[in-house]
This record gives C-alpha cells, structure tokens and sequence, in this order.
C-alpha cells in the first residue's frame, strides 16, 4: 500500500510538473533551446524523486506516460 502511494504521488508531481512545462514549450520557437528545456527541463527532477522514494526500474514506464500526458495538457491550455 505503501508503495502504492510513493508511485502516485511521484506520478502527480511528474503531471504536475510538465503542465507548466507543456504551457511553456507551446509559446516558444519549435525546436530552439528553449523547447529542448521545457520538454527535457523534468527529466532529472523526475529521476530523483523516484531514486529518493525508492521506486523500482519497472515504474519508468508510468512516470513516461504522465510527464507526456502532463505535455499534452500543459500544450492544450
């Protein structure tokens, strides 16, 4: 249960985090540094959130799926 809760919680902060992002990769030149950043900017927050929670290998899939949700949703508003 416990690390039930671990992954959702890292999996809301991962949505979370890209919705900003998405909203900021959308106003910027496609392709400049600017959108490199605000699509790969997540990507170590993201590792060590789950290194620090102890989150196995097999998560990666599920923190993929809801940063580039967090994209699409962020890029949409």
């Amino acid at each position: 249960m416990n690390f039930i809760i671990k992954l959702m919680a890292v999996m809301i902060i991962a949505l979370s985090i890209n919705i900003f992002l998405g909203r900021w990769r959308v106003k910027t030149r496609k392709f400049s540094l600017h959108w490199f950043l605000a699509i790969h900017i997540a990507v170590p927050l993201i590792y060590l959130l789950r290194v620090y929670e102890g989150l196995a290998y097999w998560t990666i899939p599920f923190l993929v799926v809801f940063s580039v949700l967090g994209q699409i949703v962020g890029g949409r508003l």
